[in-house]
């Protein structure tokens, strides 16, 4: 093995570290965009979850309106 003194082993660590640093700020708003994301499947799924209930409760509305028509508005 060559001699590797301490001051290249100090260089390239801090050329590790740069880089490692490039990757973090690269990464940062993909990780943020992901973050968003699931966010945003989460209102959906709270969404679907409350649409059955306010699809049976306009249907519920639609009949009673139909059937007060029918009866009543002759």
């Amino acid at each position: 093995m060559e001699n590797i003194t301490q001051k290249q082993i100090y260089d390239r660590l801090v050329a590790v570290e740069a880089k490692v640093d490039e990757i973090d700020n690269n990464t940062k708003g993909l990780v943020t965009a992901f973050q968003a994301a699931q966010g945003a499947f989460t209102v959906l799924e709270f969404l679907g979850k409350l649409a059955k209930p306010l699809l049976w409760l306009a249907g519920a509305v639609a009949l009673v309106g139909t059937v007060w028509q029918g009866l009543f508005k002759k």
